[in-house]
């Protein structure tokens, strides 16, 4: 008897044992879980940031209805955004840039904050001064997500300079890049002295950064033209901007809403302006898929920044950008 039960024990302990191991199996494989859906959290988070630093303030009551739909588009938009969004505003992304041939690129840094020159190789050979074009990045997002979009257009006979800021929305950090720049003609250790045509200026951005773009050359007339990627503009800050501008947006776009931020932003410029949507485009597109837009993007600066005024039927009624089938509701004024 007593054989039994210390078989009946040996055996009730070696249950327990396995019961104990699979039980610490099922834990390691519920927490893994749990930190994939975090990391899906933050990463949505960081998409939707505009919305939770002031971009929802005056929005209509209607957006609580549209909250669930806002959240499952960000959701599956997330699940495309490079993984360099999940990087913290401290650090730069280590996206591989896609740089273009005969286009060349340096870094530096002024008042502590990173800039990133793209130009046009050829420069060094070419006695003539090149336009400027200056960059602001979208929420939480570094300029190396943009790196194909900022090489095509240091391709096309334009010097880029980017930033390191990744909450640019009132176009402090833009302003400093021209400041930069500026000194860099005047720096004769710069592949870029004596280069630049420091009277035309143009800004371009991204979501906050398209924002930052109006913002700048609002408070910065040495800017002359306005470049914005589904910028989110309040309606109080679009209304002073009287520079030229192009405003571009996505008609899946849930993250910056066309209707309540882009299209109020055109409407109310006082300057030559131009709306128009990408046909299935997200927040995201723009990360990617440069040539969608660049060549509009293109066009639009040789006009204001190399006077190349016959590229103004590119953007009136019937011309190639309202009778390209890429995109939709197509408006411009002053042109």
């Amino acid at each position: 008897m007593n054989s039994i039960k210390k078989f009946t024990c040996i055996l009730l302990a070696f249950c327990i044992v396995v019961s104990f191991g699979a039980c610490g199996k099922k834990t390691e494989e519920e927490t893994f879980s749990t930190n994939t859906e975090t990391t899906t959290e933050i990463t949505v988070e960081q998409e939707m940031t505009e919305q939770t630093q002031g971009v929802t303030v005056n929005a209509p009551e209607s957006q609580a209805q549209t909250t669930a739909t806002q959240t499952q588009q960000a959701t599956t938009a997330a699940a495309t955004v490079p993984i360099e969004t999940q990087a913290s505003t401290q650090s730069a992304a280590k996206a591989p840039a896609q740089v273009l041939t005969g286009v060349g690129k340096y870094t530096s840094t002024y008042k502590n904050v990173e800039q990133a020159v793209f130009y046009p190789n050829n420069i060094v050979n070419e006695n003539k001064k090149y336009p400027v074009i200056v960059w602001a990045n979208g929420t939480a997002s570094s300029y190396t997500l943009y790196e194909n979009l900022l090489t095509q257009l240091a391709d096309g006979g334009y010097i880029v300079v980017a930033n390191g800021e990744t909450m640019s929305a009132d176009g402090t950090a833009q302003i400093a890049s021209i400041d930069f720049i500026i000194s860099e003609n005047k720096n004769s250790s710069s592949v870029l002295y004596s280069k630049i045509n420091t009277d035309k200026i143009g800004a371009a951005g991204h979501s906050q950064g398209g924002r930052s773009s109006v913002n700048a050359s609002s408070s910065d007339k040495r800017i002359d033209c306005v470049y914005s990627l589904a910028g989110s503009n309040y309606d109080y800050e679009a209304e002073k901007l009287s520079a030229p501008a192009f405003f571009v947006t996505g008609t899946s776009d849930m993250i910056v809403s066309s209707s309540r931020w882009v299209k109020p932003a055109y409407d109310l410029c006082k300057g030559p302006a131009v709306y128009v949507s990408l046909s299935g485009g997200t927040h995201t597109t723009f990360y990617s898929n440069a040539e969608k837009y660049s060549a509009y993007a293109i066009d639009w600066f040789d006009i204001w920044l190399k006077g190349n005024t016959s590229k103004k039927a590119v953007f009136r009624d019937g011309g190639a950008l309202s009778a390209d089938t890429a995109w939709v509701d197509f408006q411009s004024k002053g042109i």
